[in-house]
């Protein structure tokens, strides 16, 4: 075939290339066997013989190309060459020989060359007898003949002017048969001479006349000499096409008109009776029906007539002979006749065919301008050229090699994709279909790998599919015929998938549900069905793959491309994963389907069924091919361009800004996301590097939960709950469960219940596929994570079992538990076994992204964070922490004794660091938090000088003006009969000279009786300003505490700092008997160095009178006006609001955690030392332990003596419950102190003797406490501890 020859020749070539190529070094020559490797398949899918390539080869190894006028070239260069270096010699030259006589002598020696050579060419023709000269006669005229041209063009530039004047005039006045004949002939001559001469002018002047002398496109009534005309004007296009080039529009024009007459002789008057719509648009209230102006009886009858004529005169034969002899042009006569029928197509549709023919002048609207000129036109539109284009392209695409046909059809496929935009839309669906055969009969024939003509012929889809102004039902229309072509041609498509993959891609992005339905819906048979099409792997693959070295420029090519092939399906399918906000969104299911599919490709990359490629590796561009991470070596680079596609596409999903809410339940798409790639990477993650899990760590999964985070701007990040102990933040997600074995008997039951169902696909599910599967199904059901019940919820009905979600917008509530147990189970899973690496390189990786969570993100260089975390993120982080810091565990039983002490170090430095951390920014908050108080009430800090009574000056800003305070005095007020109120009063003399008083937040006192002075007022109790308090002498009215908002800054971050704070030591507690074993002396030093640290703050800050009146503040600020009944109920109990949201319940609850914390840790050393550890714990620990325990329990029984009666008695019915009900040291220290005890119990008996003289009496004060448990665990002590030093 054409395309056999054409591809042999161009191998041809490159072997010539790059066997005698002297820069191409000679082992990196092509061999035999690549030279018949790279020529398999071209002979229509079979080989060619073997034999025949070896011969090929040999020969051109032994003899290289060699054209003869290059031969002759050099062979003078080296002449001249020589020639020159000679003169050089030469006597004349050395004294002197100027350069003309050197020239003039050059010049006549090439003369007298070219005389001996004509000479000797006459010698040889009148030397040859007849005979001979008639045998050669075929090649002589070859080279010896003159040109016909040269002779005939000189005259006939002369002559063609008054030849078409005397032609023209004849013709159309004389009606003699004979001269018409004669006329006709002189034309057809005439238009042969011109266009074998390359007279364009000539030859497009005697076309134009001739196509004029047809009257088609006029009204004027034909006649014998026209249909004449008509007819030589075809067997001109017949004859002579070849030549005509720009002069077939005239004779396309004429062909149109003729098949309109035809039409009309069938009773249509064009194909607007067909093709258009009834366009009826209704204005004003009516309906008025657009249609095009009534031609006159006079037209209508000349037309009918004319058509009459022209049916007896023409067959249809004659016209389609002038399209089936197209497959004899030349490529370039046919880019030219292709050019004016789209032309002429053009103006058919636009319904403005006649103009060109009739002397009007050609016209140059196109498709796009319909809809301005519809209104205007005289005709509808036509399709017969657009038929002939298809029939033209049937006709030539198998006749001519592909190579030569592309910039045919790129001219088709331009008009084909305008067309297809049409508003008619049957002229568009006429458009479309034909493009539908052309495309099947264009994939029936295999595409050679190294060529890309299907992507270019099936451009036109994606042109019409991706234009805005295309109609939804041509969409669908494009859809379906994809989805055609992909059943029936699949296995012979190649450069055509990224088309297809783009057209997909589109469809997603399509405000029509119907169109993203069915987009997916062909992605998915495509998986289903055709997967092993386009996965597939040939011997050579396989063999190559080893070794990209041995591998031939075009294996490369082909490996290269199979990857472009994959990245777009990827990207297909992740199109369908909606990732930002629209108001047509994407059905939640599409999305989640098309997560399904990331799994399917990622089993797909794990079975080695997708191979990476062989170069062009990048990380700059994510739109081009090859793009993976930064810092890798060459071939993981290669390796991981497959994956980045996926990987970040699912990134994009987790950190994606769309709701995808349903049924209640949100951020289905983010959750799903993070499903995905959770069980991508836990399936197949033991296959990447651990310089390839830091890219995809720092570069992919860690930014997109970090921006996730940052993102969210629901109500979920405003919750402050009331104590540490008490959270208001219940509704938060579930971590998910550490998913089951690929083989386990329930995952197995679930895909056997898959395989089940109508639409579920014939292959087998991968081992990610399968999880996600599984996972989805438990999410859509609401079950509790455990996947090995999966196959349980598969059969349940999904709106029984979901349930709905109270912040389903807030990716924090929904996401972010599940984003960070992924955390944790990568880390337990895959970086625990990769070793040293794995704990020096991605360790600080993950523990990084708990910082943030913990603490904040700190920009470099920069001390403050940037971004603060809330107080579920910082909940959350605890509890993962904590979740990690125990599925760690039985991992480093497997592990060198080394490295477990190393990974128990990391885990438990890590929470001394976090607490070191967020205790230092509590100190740093406070001071903040009160000069925000102080600024915002308008007080100044500065001091102008002190008093000489010790009082100072302070200046405060009001409504009014500056002022100065002078004095605090309280007022009693009457409310009712027998009921008063007295309030803190401020004193204060304005600028100006007024004096104004304003009462103090939370200073108002109810009672029954004022206090009466002398005179039978109420007293006023005048107080100075000291230098003792900083806010509870400066406190303003409730409204102007509202107008600062102070509190909305800095007190949720120091109450957020707490909660951390706590967090952190109260699951620091199960840890520490697993994890104390395996760490040394430093790393204790260190989380009591944390603890004291934390102890110390809490301690003073518990106590703090300004930050007591800022907590209380705060609350009161956020109350409505009529607080009246509210501050009366706080005030008469008085530990009622230091129960649940003063600074006391938060800073006591810290401050017995870490106490507790420390004691239990110095226990735990006390208690044993082990023989293996080189430092003594005991004696570590000993002297700081009974510090503590002395302290601890004082300080208890001290304020239960002191406050324990005003307790309900409740309160003591467990101690476990009481640090979270009332801010008292006692309540909030009993956990402790039981624990304490039960130390105490623990001893041995050595141990409890060496300190019984200072245990003694702390332990017989505590037998009044109210606490039973308490009481009864003294009793405990005596009975067995003290009573063995008692004598017998």
């Amino acid at each position: 075939s054409a395309d056999t020859a054409f591809i042999l020749a161009f191998s041809v070539i490159m072997l010539n290339t790059d066997l005698h190529n002297p820069n191409i070094k000679e082992e990196k020559k092509m061999t035999m066997d690549s030279f018949i490797r790279n020529n398999r398949g071209i002979a229509d899918g079979d080989d060619l013989p073997k034999e025949f390539l070896t011969g090929i080869f040999n020969r051109i190894k032994m003899n290289p190309f060699s054209l003869k006028e290059d031969d002759e070239a050099r062979e003078k260069l080296k002449k001249q060459e020589m020639s020159d270096s000679a003169v050089f010699f030469e006597g004349t030259s050395l004294f002197g020989t100027s350069t003309e006589d050197r020239k003039r002598e050059k010049f006549k020696k090439e003369r007298e060359e070219m005389m001996s050579s004509t000479q000797l060419l006459f010698k040889n023709r009148h030397g040859k007898s007849k005979a001979q000269r008639a045998a050669s006669s075929a090649n002589a005229h070859l080279t010896e003949s003159i040109d016909p041209g040269e002779v005939v063009k000189p005259m006939f530039e002369v002559t063609w002017g008054p030849l078409i004047g005397t032609l023209s005039q004849v013709l159309e006045c004389s009606d003699d048969e004979r001269s018409i004949a004669t006329c006709l002939n002189g034309f057809v001559y005439a238009v042969r001479i011109a266009a074998h001469s390359g007279m364009s002018l000539a030859r497009d002047t005697f076309v134009n006349s001739l196509a004029k002398f047809t009257f088609l496109g006029s009204i004027k009534e034909m006649k014998h000499k026209n249909i004449e005309s008509i007819r030589t004007l075809l067997s001109i296009a017949v004859i002579d096409g070849e030549y005509l080039g720009v002069s077939w529009a005239p004779v396309l024009q004429c062909i149109s008109q003729l098949a309109r007459l035809r039409l009309f002789a069938s009773g249509l008057e064009s194909d607007e009776v067909i093709l258009t719509e009834g366009s009826v648009r209704r204005e004003n209230g009516q309906d008025n029906v657009t249609k095009f102006n009534p031609k006159s009886d006079i037209e209508r009858e000349a037309e009918e007539n004319n058509s009459r004529a022209v049916v007896a005169a023409f067959n249809e034969v004659l016209i389609d002979k002038v399209f089936t002899s197209t497959v004899n042009l030349s490529a370039r006569s046919i880019t030219h006749f292709i050019e004016k029928l789209v032309e002429v197509s053009a103006m058919e549709i636009a319904g403005n065919s006649k103009r060109g023919i009739t002397g009007v002048g050609a016209s140059t609207r196109t498709v796009s301008e319909l809809k301005e000129k519809k209104s205007h036109t005289e005709e509808g539109p036509r399709i017969f050229s657009l038929q002939r284009l298809v029939e033209v392209a049937d006709y030539n695409m198998d006749v001519r090699p592909r190579l030569a046909w592309a910039p045919v059809w790129e001219i088709m496929a331009d008009h084909f994709a305008k067309i297809g935009m049409h508003q008619s839309s049957f002229v568009s669906i006429f458009a479309i279909d034909s493009l539908r055969q052309l495309s099947f009969k264009f994939l029936e024939k295999p595409e050679r790998s190294e060529f890309n003509f299907q992507r270019i012929f099936l451009r036109p889809f994606l042109q019409i599919m991706e234009n805005n102004d295309t109609r939804e039902d041509i969409r669908e229309l494009i859809l379906r015929c994809m989805d055609n072509m992909i059943r029936t041609m699949s296995h012979n498509i190649r450069s055509g998938w990224k088309i297809f993959f783009s057209i997909l891609a589109a469809s997603a992005n399509d405000s029509s549900e119907r169109i993203n339905t069915l987009g997916l819906a062909i992605l998915q048979r495509l998986l289903d069905e055709h997967l092993h099409q386009l996965c597939r792997l040939s011997n050579d693959d396989e063999e190559s793959c080893s070794d990209n070295g041995d591998m031939s420029s075009l294996e490369q090519r082909n490996r290269n491309a199979n990857v472009e092939d994959f990245v777009g399906l990827c990207r297909a399918s992740l199109s369908f994963v909606q990732t930002e906000y629209s108001d047509s969104p994407l059905p939640i299911g599409l999305s989640m389907r098309a997560l399904c599919h990331t799994a399917c490709y990622a089993d797909l990359l794990a079975d080695g069924r997708v191979l990476p490629p062989v170069a062009g590796a990048q990380t700059s561009d994510p739109d081009l091919g090859g793009y993976t991470y930064t810092g890798l070596t060459d071939e993981e680079g290669l390796e991981m361009s497959l994956w980045r596609t996926l990987l970040d596409g699912l990134a994009d999903g987790i950190r994606s800004t769309n709701p995808s809410t349903a049924g209640g339940v949100g951020s289905l798409v983010q959750r799903g996301s993070i499903l995905a790639l959770r069980a991508i990477l836990l399936r197949h993650g033991q296959r990447f590097s651990s310089s390839q899990w830091h890219a995809i760590l720092s570069q992919s999964i860690l930014p997109a939960i970090q921006d996730a985070a940052e993102n969210d701007e629901s109500a979920v990040i405003l919750i402050s709950s009331e104590s540490p102990t008490l959270s208001n933040l219940d509704f938060l997600t579930e971590p998910q469960s550490l998913p089951p074995s690929h083989g386990d008997e329930g995952l197995l039951k679930f895909a056997e219940h898959a395989s089940g169902e109508e639409s579920a696909p014939t292959r087998p599910l991968g081992q990610a596929e399968l999880l996600v599967e599984a996972s989805f199904t438990d999410m859509r059901h609401g079950g509790d994570g455990n996947l090995s019940l999966a196959y349980e919820l598969a059969n349940k009905d999904v709106r029984s079992t979901s349930k709905e979600q109270q912040f389903p917008h807030s990716w924090i509530a929904t996401t972010a538990p599940i984003a960070l147990g992924t955390l944790t189970d990568i880390t337990t899973e895959i970086i625990v076994g990769l070793g040293v690496d794995g704990r020096e390189k991605l360790w600080p990786l993950i523990l990084q992204q708990f910082k943030q969570w913990f603490i904040g993100r700190v920009a470099e260089n920069k001390v403050e964070p940037e971004w603060q975390p809330c107080e579920a993120l910082v909940r959350i982080s605890s509890i993962e922490f904590n979740r990690l810091s125990n599925h760690l565990l039985p991992h480093l039983s497997g592990l060198s004794p080394d490295e477990r002490t190393l990974w128990s170090s990391c885990i438990l430095e890590t929470y001394a660091n976090t607490i070191s951390t967020l205790v230092k920014m509590e100190s740093q908050i406070i001071p903040k938090l009160i000069d925000s108080k102080l600024k915002a009430y308008g007080i100044s800090s500065e001091e102008d000088g002190d008093k000489e009574d010790g009082t100072m000056e302070v200046i405060m800003y009001t409504e009014y003006g500056r002022g100065t305070l002078l004095e605090k005095r309280d007022e009693v007020f009457k409310i009712s009969e027998g009921r008063y109120c007295t309030v803190m009063m401020n004193v204060i003399k304005l600028e100006f000279g007024a004096t104004l008083y304003r009462p103090t937040l939370g200073t108002m006192k109810f009672h029954e009786a004022p206090k009466i002075h002398q005179a039978g007022m109420p007293k006023h109790k005048s107080k100075n300003v000291q230098r003792k308090s900083v806010l509870s002498n400066r406190t303003l009215s409730y409204s102007e505490s509202l107008k600062g908002s102070w509190w909305e800054v800095f007190l949720p971050q120091l109450k957020t700092r707490c909660i951390g704070v706590y967090c952190m030591q109260l699951y620091l507690q199960d840890l520490l008997k697993l994890y104390l074993p395996f760490v040394g002396k430093d790393v204790v030093e260190k989380l009591l160095e944390a603890l004291n640290l934390s102890r110390d703050l809490s301690d003073s800050a518990r106590v703090d009178e300004d930050l007591m009146h800022a907590f209380k503040e705060a609350i009161f600020s956020q109350w409505d006006d009529n607080v009246e009944a509210e501050v009366e109920d706080s005030v008469s109990i008085p530990s009622r609001f230091a129960n649940k949201r003063g600074s006391e319940m938060f800073f006591l609850t810290q401050e017995a955690c870490a106490t507790d914390l420390s004691v239990g840790l110095l226990a735990l050393l006390f208690k044993n030392t082990p023989a293996e550890v080189a430092w003594n714990r005991e004696e570590f620990s000993e002297l700081r332990l009974f510090v503590d325990l002395r302290e601890v329990l004082q300080k208890f029984t001290d304020s239960e003596s002191k406050d324990g009666h005003l307790i309900d008695p409740n309160v003591w019915r467990k101690s476990s419950e009481s640090g979270g009900k009332v801010a008292l040291f006692c309540t909030s220290f009993a956990l402790v102190v039981v624990n304490i005890l039960n130390t105490i119990l623990e001893m041995t008996p050595e141990q409890f003797q060496r300190h019984a003289k200072e245990l003694y009496p702390i332990l017989t004060s505590l037998i009044v406490v109210q606490s039973d448990e308490i009481r009864s665990l003294v009793k405990e002590i005596f009975n067995q501890q003290v009573s063995r030093l008692l004598p017998k």
